[in-house]
């Protein structure tokens, strides 16, 4: 309460009235952003149509699921639990916010069990929110300043629609309806869709009886495991900041220089490790626009324990030294049946039978019993957009349309401010939840006028499906270079230099946002240098050698690049053009005389 008034005050003093403001959710996203809010001394209050907190890791949860993220990544910057296992169970997870609500004392804040009806905005730029109360016929209307929705990516189920479905003998459901793999003994499963649940349902339901195990995917993926062994740091730690996500030159960031040149390297070591190129280890489903030049335009696939199940059995038609040299990597050949993958596009159902045009212009067909769609999640919002949850689209595989999501890096429109969309990200490599700690400090700066620029949406992945697909550090960086919140490397190497390698070295942990700037925090510089250090440290002697060659090398490249982008660096490039082309002139005019 006293730091609150404090805040309040501080709020006050500098010109800035504090808001009214309400959160809808109360899943990871709805709880950072109410704490946030409550820091800067705003009035806040959360509603949730669910009666616990957690949102998607408590609503979507199944048995054995656990954080494709990492701790070191996935946690808020000042409440980290160095104790969890390095990739936590959803369970755990779902405690973890169950904590968090208790030590920043936000329960006092929540309103369980209500349900959004509707947000209007008046004329002054504030809404009236109309509610409604679980068990109760009538509804209320309140008056807010601001709204931050929070209700997360995985919340409408996105459902196909196939030729012959209303007289298919089996059996279809949902992934967000999967809760045990036991529903799968004895049956023939087809899992439509490789997403991360797809993967963990197929894994699932090939190690627990089923008689035969598919998997089908239109467009392909990219698999590369979340950790490769427990004496490494997990995959989120392996990426190093400079160079990559931040101090590079414009034109390097705007082309993807990083990326033009480390895909090639990635994906040669992943052939020489594992005998492909598609990913890691990963025989089948090659990503549709997978190629040697750009790859900032993918979503990883980081569920991997499927991948080996998949890949075995192509193994199995390779040169007898490849199965020799390559199955290292698939473990136990004795847990679970090999997995059959489709790549095509289905055509119709008939019976028990699912037939598939494939992707190479053939057709093929597959008897099951139980179909699980793990097609994803519909991007609705139906307190802002009204309207039947089933908007029908003309051609469209799907049912419904999705809702538009705001300019302003996905968190709000310009001309509408107030109204801010917290979470509604996907990143390539990274988690939710700290890109919403990021976001909620940045509306806080929105809100009160303080953002020192506009910096590029060079984090939009190309070519993705996802129109809200980014790259995790690239768009962590944007979002703190506006707030002026991206750290000096050259302050931090003098001051404390652990805390300067973690930042140049390390993935952009939102701790590193928290050094300097707006949100500084002491506790963000101890994270930084004991237990985020630690994980760079971690990594074997030859990878570190390699990042520090190659931060050299992009720092050297990055250097000349900027000096060209300067306008004496223009005017000194044509100008000593202009001299080599006359010197070369010269020099054929000379041979001319003297021929």
């Amino acid at each position: 309460v006293v730091a609150y008034r404090s805040s309040l005050a501080n709020l006050q003093s500098k010109g800035c009235g504090a808001m009214r403001v309400l959160v809808i959710g109360a899943g990871a996203s709805g709880l950072v952003t109410a704490k946030t809010l409550r820091e800067r001394g705003h009035e806040v209050n959360i509603v949730s149509d669910s009666e616990r907190v957690g949102g998607t890791f408590e609503n979507k949860a199944y048995k054995d699921a656990r954080m494709v993220s990492s701790k070191f990544l996935t946690l808020f910057s000042d409440f980290r639990k160095p104790d969890a296992e390095v990739h936590m169970s959803l369970k755990d997870y779902v405690t973890y916010l169950e904590q968090y609500k208790s030590h920043f004392q936000l329960g006092g804040l929540m309103r369980m069990g209500t349900a959004v009806l509707d947000v209007k905005r008046k004329a002054d730029g504030s809404y009236t929110v109309v509610l409604q109360c679980a068990g109760e016929t009538t509804v209320r209307e309140e008056a807010w300043d601001a709204v931050a929705v929070c209700s997360g990516l995985h919340n409408i189920p996105r459902i196909p629609v196939f030729p012959g479905q209303e007289g298919f003998k089996g059996k279809i459901l949902h992934s967000s309806t999967y809760k045990d793999p036991e529903i799968f003994r004895g049956q023939r499963v087809l899992v439509i869709g490789t997403g991360e649940t797809g993967f963990d349902i197929g894994y699932a339901a090939a190690t627990h009886g089923a008689s035969a195990v598919t998997m089908s995917t239109r467009h392909g993926f990219v698999s590369v495991p979340s950790a490769f062994k427990p004496e490494l740091p997990p995959l989120d730690c392996i990426i190093m900041n400079f160079g990559t996500h931040y101090w590079e030159s414009d034109w390097a960031a705007r082309v993807g220089l990083h990326w033009w040149i480390t895909t090639k390297f990635t994906r040669m070591g992943f052939l020489i490790m594992t005998g492909t190129t598609y990913g890691f280890n990963q025989w089948v489903g090659k990503r549709y626009n997978m190629t040697w030049e750009e790859g900032r335009k993918h979503i990883v696939n980081k569920s991997n324990k499927c991948m080996p199940l998949m890949s075995r059995k192509a193994k199995k038609q390779a040169s007898w030294w490849q199965r020799k040299l390559y199955s290292y990597w698939d473990g136990d050949t004795s847990v679970g049946q090999d997995i059959d993958l489709i790549e095509g596009s289905i055509a119709k159902l008939e019976g028990n039978a699912v037939h598939y045009n494939t992707n190479k212009g053939g057709q093929t067909s597959v008897d099951v019993d139980v179909v699980v769609l793990a097609t994803g999640y519909r991007q609705r919002f139906p307190f802002l957009f009204p309207g039947p949850d089933e908007k029908p689209a003309e051609g469209a595989e799907f049912r419904g349309t999705d809702d538009p999501l705001p300019e302003e890096h996905f968190i709000v429109n310009p001309e509408e401010p107030r109204l801010a969309y917290i979470g509604f990200i996907r990143p390539n490599v990274g988690a939710i939840p700290p890109m919403s700690e990021l976001q909620a400090m940045w509306w806080c700066e929105k809100l009160e006028g303080k953002l020192k620029c506009k910096a590029p949406d060079y984090y939009k992945l190309k070519d993705s499906r996802l129109n809200y697909g980014v790259d995790y550090g690239y768009y962590m960086f944007a979002l703190a270079r506006e707030m002026g919140a991206v750290p000096s490397l050259f302050h931090w190497f003098f001051r404390r230099p652990k805390v300067a390698i973690t930042a140049c070295f390390g993935q952009a942990h939102v701790p590193i946002f928290r050094l300097q700037g707006p949100w500084a925090c002491k506790e963000a510089e101890e994270t930084c240098s004991t237990e985020l250090y630690t994980q760079v440290m971690r990594r074997p002697f030859m990878m570190n050698f390699i990042f520090f060659f190659e931060a050299i090398a992009f720092a050297v490249i990055n250097s000349v690049i900027g000096v060209l982008e300067t306008k004496v660096g223009q005017a000194l490039a044509v100008a000593g053009a202009g001299l080599g082309l006359a010197m070369s002139s010269r020099g054929d005019v000379m041979r001319s005389l003297r021929n």
